[in-house]
């Protein structure tokens, strides 16, 4: 038989013997890459998620250091051993607060305040005083700074600006009544009384070497008004360096440099009472006492009650002589302050009236500015009504502590 052409058939295959061993390396070899690629990414991310926990539980105890120390500011922790409250003062002199917290626990080597044992969480605090206040006075703001620690050597850092004010407020007058925008006439409402028994000081009644004008207002009408009515009552009657003052505009502060900063002043100063539950939509008789100063917002009319603290009235504020308040009386919006003889009680600290519109109809259109305010008193008594920056200090102070910024590094 002949063998040969089945020879040639076999053979024609012979230079591609081995292809798919090659082939089946070449893919094994590139699923062993990717599964590689696979393995050493997974243990990255695991090594991430372990290191992101550790950073988010320093920051988680950063935090609660922050809260800690908010809480002592509030007055809500005794100190120990002594048992008093925080105040900005005390707590500036002990800026580590070791009065109110125990660092009861160390991690990476630091004394902290311990939040937790498992894993280990601790934070440590510092409070300063950024403005450098006279050490005979309370600080306006404090610098909260908060350290966390946390496991596998982490640790975040926090720090809150806040302030005791419930708003910036440094009085220019002891009354300062805002002049109405279009200056057309002069103000109709303003009366001091005629009993000379009576008095209205400049002085600082907490420390009387100090003085602010008595009276001010923002028109050249105004000026000729109010400095013709206090020329014309008894001697006795004011006193102060300055009896009345025309301010600019620039002398001002915000709220009250336009009739829209004082309606968005007005807003805000409502939302806060509304929060803190001090909101009443009708008079009331809790306006505070000079043991505990209140922040009271009454919308709409109101009679004064004895009191102290900060009093906002949108409305009419009414008031007999036998009423004393001692603090920050703002009548802004109705911008109408009557007082029926002074009575023999005082009011001390400072008052701001002004008159515009809080609201109007959807369709009404055109400028809605400043209106012609009135500040009246009649009849006699010997009350007195006085600059007192202590009782404008406190009423700054009743609605208790303000953040004004915040940040992580």
């Amino acid at each position: 038989m002949n063998q040969k052409p089945l020879k040639k058939e076999n053979d024609r295959w012979s230079n591609e013997r081995g292809a798919a061993l090659i082939t089946a390396l070449l893919v094994s070899m590139l699923l062993l890459i990717v599964g590689g690629a696979l393995i050493l990414t997974t243990n990255i991310a695991q090594g991430l998620a372990i290191d992101s926990t550790a950073e988010l539980q320093a920051y988680y105890a950063a935090e609660a250091g922050v809260n800690a120390t908010l809480n002592i500011l509030r007055g809500n922790v005794d100190s120990t051993p002594e048992g008093t409250k925080a105040t900005f003062r005390n707590v500036a002199d002990n800026s580590t607060l070791t009065n109110w917290l125990t660092y009861d626990a160390t991690v990476h080597g630091t004394s902290v305040v311990g939040v937790n044992s498992s894993p280990e969480m601790g934070f440590t605090v510092e409070v300063t005083d950024p403005d450098g206040t006279d050490p005979a006075k309370q600080p306006k703001r404090l610098l909260i700074h908060a350290t966390g620690y946390g496991p596998k050597g982490s640790k975040k850092q926090m720090e809150v600006m806040v302030t005791r004010f419930i708003f910036d407020f440094s009085p220019q007058a002891m009354i300062m009544m805002i002049s109405d925008d279009d200056h057309a006439t002069p103000q109709p409402g303003f009366a001091i009384g005629e009993s000379e028994a009576k008095q209205y000081s400049g002085y600082d009644q907490a420390d009387p070497t100090k003085s602010l004008p008595v009276f001010g207002v923002t028109h050249d009408n105004d000026l000729v008004l109010a400095t013709n009515t206090v020329s014309s009552s008894k001697p006795e009657t004011v006193s102060g360096v300055d009896k009345v003052t025309e301010f600019t505009n620039g002398d001002l502060p915000y709220f009250l440099q336009s009739a829209d900063n004082a309606r968005s002043f007005l807003n805000v100063l409502q939302e806060r009472a509304q929060t803190t539950e001090r909101y009443f939509a009708g008079n009331t008789t809790d306006m505070g006492t000079v043991d505990n100063p209140k922040f009271t917002f009454i919308d709409g009319d109101a009679t004064l009650s004895e009191g102290a603290g900060l009093l906002v009235v949108t409305g009419k504020l009414v008031s007999d002589g036998n009423v004393g308040f001692k603090g920050i009386v703002l009548v802004l919006g109705g911008g109408d302050f009557e007082r029926s003889g002074t009575g023999n009680s005082d009011l001390l600290g400072a008052i701001v009236v002004a008159k515009f519109a809080r609201t109007w109809a959807s369709g009404e259109t055109g400028p809605h500015p400043f209106l012609a305010p009135t500040f009246s008193v009649s009849g006699g008594g010997t009350g007195l009504t006085a600059y007192d920056s202590t009782a404008v200090d406190k009423a700054l102070s009743s609605a208790g502590i303000r953040s004004l910024g915040v940040r992580e590094y």
